[in-house]
């Protein structure tokens, strides 16, 4: 009973009254009132954005950033982003691309002549995890010493199935191949090239978790996670970033926008296939059959769920840092309807 009570007090303590953050005068109530139910039904602790016409009408917070110290979330606390991250390597290697550095048609043979099958795979089948990468056998672990020294293992023990070329197959390790291409080829740390390539030109900030500086933005009163639960090198490339909701819209819509590759490249980066099946994976984003984009991510507790019209002018992100209390996560079951309740 005494446990018991216990959890009744910290679902209090967590869902607090929210912070409402408004950047413009609103005239979409119905979206701002489902947002607040579903806060209250889920006992919801972190950050949604709505976003209509481009501009973020609405950002509300509830329950703590660090609870240990009652920090509150607010409309600039930043949350791990998980697999969402996967979106900037895919921009990143389009970027090289662009730039003549690379062809998403290269063959991965071409950056990792011993994998093997590496020769069968392109660069665009990675991005949309479509390698025929195997990965049921492999005894990958936490305690490298650098990127390159986990890649190797990872090349080492990797290879390609090549029935299943093509075939869907989400795997984060596609992504490490990815990232570490990228130093490859820009001659740069993936943090740095980020940096010079996306961050400044767009004028938006992030925290990249590296695997000598560790940082959890988590919830860490009840014990769910500490640094030690994060992965550095799993999440190379693949779930690193930290950013608040504002940014990670900027960033998204600037993607979506072509604001740093050419039209036809971004065409070509997040096509569908006419008669490819929904929901379908294409450089970080899932096309979703009601025609709008959806990106979904955890890490280290922490969950991020967005819908995204394709031209980036609607959208909403779901950003928790309590996702063990909030009942069923927040995966759809919150951008989703707010997305339909903002774009009646």
């Amino acid at each position: 009973m005494k446990k018991f009570n216990l959890m009744l007090i910290l679902v209090a303590l967590l869902v607090s009254n929210p912070i409402t953050t408004k950047a413009q005068t609103n005239p979409n109530t119905h979206a701002i009132k489902l947002a607040h139910k579903l806060i209250k039904q889920k006992h919801f602790a972190g950050t949604i954005t709505l976003v209509k016409n481009g501009q973020i009408i609405d950002q509300i917070s509830n329950g703590y950033q660090n609870y240990q110290t009652r920090v509150k979330n607010t409309a600039t606390t930043p949350y791990m982003i998980g697999s969402v991250s996967k979106a900037i390597t895919a921009q990143l290697i389009a970027l090289l691309a662009q730039n003549k550095k690379l062809a998403l048609t290269d063959r991965l043979a071409t950056y990792y002549p011993n994998l093997p099958g590496a020769s069968k795979v392109t660069l665009a089948e990675l991005l949309n995890h479509r390698s025929g990468l195997d990965t049921s056998y492999f005894s990958l672990h936490k305690h490298y010493d650098s990127y390159q020294t986990y890649l190797t293992d990872l090349v080492h023990q990797a290879k390609i199935d090549p029935q299943n070329i093509n075939s869907w197959h989400y795997s984060s390790y596609n992504y490490n191949l990815l990232a570490g291409i990228i130093t490859q080829v820009s001659g740069q740390s993936y943090a740095t090239f980020l940096k010079q390539a996306i961050t400044t030109p767009l004028g938006i900030h992030l925290d990249l978790m590296q695997a000598t500086a560790l940082k959890s933005y988590s919830y860490l009163g009840g014990g769910f996670f500490s640094q030690t639960d994060y992965n550095p090198y799993n999440a190379y490339g693949a779930g690193q970033v930290a950013m608040n909701g504002r940014d990670l819209y900027y960033l998204l819509a600037a993607f979506l926008q072509s604001k740093l590759l050419t039209p036809s490249l971004t065409a070509t980066l997040y096509h569908k296939p006419p008669t490819a099946a929904f929901p379908y994976y294409s450089a970080g984003f899932y096309h979703l059959q009601s025609g709008v984009y959806h990106l979904h991510g955890t890490q280290l507790g922490d969950e991020t769920s967005v819908t995204i019209s394709p031209d980036g002018q609607q959208a909403v992100l779901v950003q928790s840092n309590v996702t063990a209390y909030t009942k069923g996560g927040v995966n759809y079951t919150f951008d989703l309807p707010l997305f339909a309740a903002l774009n009646k």
